[in-house]
């Protein structure tokens, strides 16, 4: 890897660790973004959120890129769109909190059945990296110390766009295939500024930006199997490195990260005439990037989740099944060398606002999850919503 300049180096060093010790964010989804790199945001459903799932497994109909198998089980042409706001209270050491939100559109997807199977084009956040912080120190110039105000300003993301193709093999078994495109952009502001700002003469403004883009690719490849009340699944998803590209006025360099290799198995058995119990796991670790970082720590992505769901439950005299999930995942990036992880308790229910024939036309999905993170010095306890819209047709 290319690093950044020694004046970049020093942006995002300022930025990263004001946050975690003088940060007034906004429009962020976690302060556990130490090394600059972004937040993982999953692109999951409402249903797949409610269920505590990694996003594989469930039966039903489903555009998740971390599913390519379950998209043979579409049968007609499918969209899907989601939304997830989040709500932030945080502590950090030194008895300083505060609170933030944020707000992502982490899937959108349509599916269109093709050569006797099914293709898709999904858009799916991966990072996020959007967030700002304002910190007030001194310095020393050499004639005594000089009061500073550091204003920095990161926004951007990562995104994947995919093109998937799955069909079903017999009655029991699909396959599918995704290509994944990784594209986004990030802006780095630091402003500082010298002296009091009452005082004109005394104020000097340093200024320090830079612009990224990011490409990459990644290939997903699945499968599930249905046997008599019980559904399981399987994917594998392989990355090239996350490649950003400094623009022609950047005096930082390009980056280069190792993504890791993302393996997600899930199943879901139904135990009742109207109950449902799902697991899923996924096996990722981020390590690999340690040496490519500005700042901070890079661990395991693992995780699993837990789930069951109620399908006979009515609202409104049409089918809303209730759901309820726990789940466990790993923090890749940290501000101290440890583990942190995110454990959210999560519940929902769907509504099916649009049926003809058994096949549902229109309905919606919707999710709330409490969660904490935390490490030795930062606690995050945080609500998550998520609202996703799927429709069909013929």
């Amino acid at each position: 890897m290319t690093t950044l300049a020694t004046t970049t180096r020093r942006v995002v060093a300022a930025g990263l660790v004001a946050v975690a010790f003088a940060a007034e964010p906004a429009h962020a989804q976690s302060l556990f973004n130490a090394a600059g790199l972004g937040t993982p945001v999953e692109a999951l459903d409402g249903r797949a959120r409610a269920m505590g799932s990694v996003g594989i497994g469930l039966p039903g109909r489903s555009i998740m890129p971390t599913d390519p198998g379950g998209l043979a089980r579409l049968g007609i042409s499918t969209g899907v769109m989601a939304a997830s706001p989040s709500w932030v209270d945080y502590s950090a050491a030194g008895d300083r909190s505060g609170s933030f939100q944020g707000n992502r559109f982490p899937l959108m997807g349509i599916g269109y059945p093709v050569l006797g199977g099914m293709a898709s084009i999904q858009i799916g956040s991966f990072l996020d990296q959007t967030y700002e912080v304002t910190r007030v120190g001194e310095t020393d110039l050499g004639d005594g110390p000089v009061r500073t105000s550091d204003a920095f300003v990161q926004d951007g993301a990562v995104s994947n766009v995919n093109l998937g193709f799955a069909r079903a093999l017999g009655e029991r078994y699909t396959a599918g295939l995704t290509i994944g495109r990784y594209a986004g952009s990030l802006d780095r502001t630091l402003e500082r500024t010298y002296g009091d700002e009452t005082d004109a003469a005394n104020v000097d403004t340093y200024i320090e930006s830079g612009v990224w883009s990011w490409t990459g690719w990644s290939l997903t490849a699945g499968g599930s199997a249905d046997f008599e009340n019980l559904r399981v699944a399987a994917s594998v998803q392989i990355p090239t490195d996350l490649t950003g590209t400094a623009s022609a006025e950047t005096r930082g360099s390009d980056e280069r990260f190792s993504l890791p290799t993302q393996y997600r198995v899930g199943a879901t058995a139904s135990v009742g005439p109207s109950v449902l119990v799902h697991g899923s796991a996924v096996l990722s670790d981020w390590s690999d990037t340690q040496g490519q970082l500005n700042t901070g720590f890079a661990g395991s992505g693992s995780g699993f989740g837990v789930g069951v769901e109620l399908s006979r439950a009515r609202l409104l005299g049409k089918d809303a099944p209730l759901r309820f999930g726990f789940r466990r995942v790993g923090l890749p990036f940290a501000f101290e060398d440890e583990s942190v992880t995110e454990r959210t308790f999560s519940g929902g229910f769907g509504l099916v606002l649009n049926e003809t024939a058994g096949i549902v036309l229109a309905g919606v999905d919707l999710s709330l999850e409490r969660g904490l993170r935390s490490s030795a010095t930062l606690t995050e306890n945080f609500w998550r919503a998520t609202l996703s819209l799927l429709t069909s047709g013929f």
